[in-house]
């Protein structure tokens, strides 16, 4: 099955031309639009087809970003973090097996920058638990956590 060709798109296709192909095709053969018979039928079959092909995309579309050992990943992470790819960056702390205290700050700060305020700082407090003495970690975690000005 050529997946690509199923959803009408190139093989180098970002995340979101996948998944508008694949809104455009599920809006065109959902079941739904068909009234009970053959059609019907053909439409499930065209669907579970399409829905194969998105996952495929989906999935040859990851970024094939691989770590030699956990320094190396820690390093990638944050530069990651650096140019603004928090989503690659998450997939590459994900990969790793260890949850240092390096980790935990790089994840919570990945996690504060997409907006998942409440998981950074849980993370970002993990960090300064494993590095009490460090700054950095601190001040992230300060950001994370801005205190609540009183109104009167």
């Amino acid at each position: 099955m050529d997946a690509f060709g199923i959803l009408n798109i190139s093989r180098t296709a970002t995340k979101e031309e996948i998944r508008a192909a694949y809104r455009a095709l599920a809006r065109r053969w959902h079941p739904d639009r068909f009234a009970q018979g053959p059609e019907r039928d053909w439409a499930n079959e065209k669907m579970a087809e399409i829905n194969a092909a998105y996952k495929i995309c989906l999935n040859e579309n990851k970024p094939s970003v691989i770590v030699d050992n956990e320094e190396s990943g820690l390093e990638e992470a944050a530069k990651l973090i650096e140019s603004g790819a928090y989503d690659t960056a998450k997939l590459v702390l994900g990969r790793m097996t260890t949850r240092c205290a390096e980790w935990n700050y790089l994840f919570g700060r990945a996690q504060l920058r997409v907006g998942n305020r409440g998981r950074a700082k849980m993370y970002l407090s993990f960090a300064c638990q494993q590095a009490p003495d460090n700054k950095t970690y601190k001040a992230a975690l300060a950001e994370a956590n801005p205190k609540k000005r009183r109104l009167f």
